[in-house]
């Protein structure tokens, strides 16, 4: 009853709830291009940054990188795209990343997708009221660096590479993973273009 109550709401959700959308079908365009571009960047400027951290001090150098300097990149990028930008997580890290509602919501519909027989795991557009534009993309682990800290202890994680992490994160929850497996999500809020 839960899993197709479940699947119900993923339904409604992606056919817009009864309500109608105000976006042209241009500014979905718009507006999933925008986000696309504004992620692959952030991923490309945190994950050049952490590979190098990584080469050089290994995974006790990149979680030390992860606590100090990947939120104030984000917030840095977010200012120069005028963009909130954000990372979130049904199984956190860094409890300042947690997601607030509706992203909770899309998090459990990537996360029942993804495990689909040939799940299609694509960006997404909401209307956030109507000066803004919510953009959401599933974060699936695409290499296998990435299990070093979120694989599974013991096998894709070593346990003194997880010390490091947990001096960082005592809470930590986002290990277990697999390669393929969605990590997190993308949620970007944009500015309506009519509404700058």
């Amino acid at each position: 009853m839960k899993k197709s109550l479940l699947i119900l709401s993923i339904a409604l959700f992606f056919i817009g709830c009864g309500k109608k959308s105000s976006l042209t079908d241009e500014e979905v365009v718009l507006y999933t291009d925008q986000g696309k571009t504004i992620a692959d960047a952030t991923y490309k400027a945190l994950s050049s940054q952490l590979k190098q951290a990584l080469q050089s001090g290994g995974v006790e150098k990149a979680s030390g990188f992860c606590n100090i300097v990947a939120l104030p990149l984000t917030d840095s990028l977010s200012r120069q795209y005028d963009a909130k930008i954000k990372r979130t997580s049904l199984k956190l890290r860094n409890p300042l990343n947690a997601p607030d509602s509706m992203e909770l919501t899309m998090l459990k519909i990537y996360d029942q997708m993804s495990k689909m027989r040939n799940p299609v795991l694509v960006p997404k557009i909401l209307e956030k009221g109507k000066d803004e534009i919510q953009f959401f993309a599933p974060i699936p682990i695409k290499n296998e660096t990435c299990l070093k800290c979120h694989g599974i202890l013991g096998q894709t994680m070593q346990e003194e590479d997880y010390a490091y992490i947990k001096k960082h994160y005592p809470n930590d929850e986002a290990t277990g993973y697999k390669m393929d497996q969605v990590r997190g999500m993308w949620s970007i809020t944009l500015k309506r273009k009519d509404a700058r």
